[in-house]
């Protein structure tokens, strides 16, 4: 359910900022308490291949998958969509 809620939590904020209701990650970070890093590392969940999250959706992640896996690595992941599932084991 942490690994749900966090994805909902990084597209509501891109959407925020997409949109100009926010400037960026940093009004979020304040707004919701958190450090800015943390923010930006959840946000990039947004770029996720789609059959990656819908994958998460449903619950068939791979087993040893958790949100806080998922956010630390982040930074890390390719941004090719094939590159993300074999880092990821989808």
């Amino acid at each position: 359910m942490v690994l749900i809620k966090s994805i909902v939590r990084a597209h509501n904020w891109f959407e925020q900022s997409r949109s100009g209701d926010v400037s960026g990650t940093a009004e979020i970070a304040a707004a919701e308490g958190l450090t800015q890093s943390y923010v930006t590392r959840l946000v990039r969940l947004t770029f996720l291949a789609p059959d990656i999250i819908e994958a998460i959706l449903a619950g068939g992640q791979p087993v040893d998958l958790s949100a806080d896996k998922l956010v630390k690595s982040s930074a890390g992941l390719p941004t090719d969509w094939e590159e993300q599932r074999a880092a990821l084991g989808f």
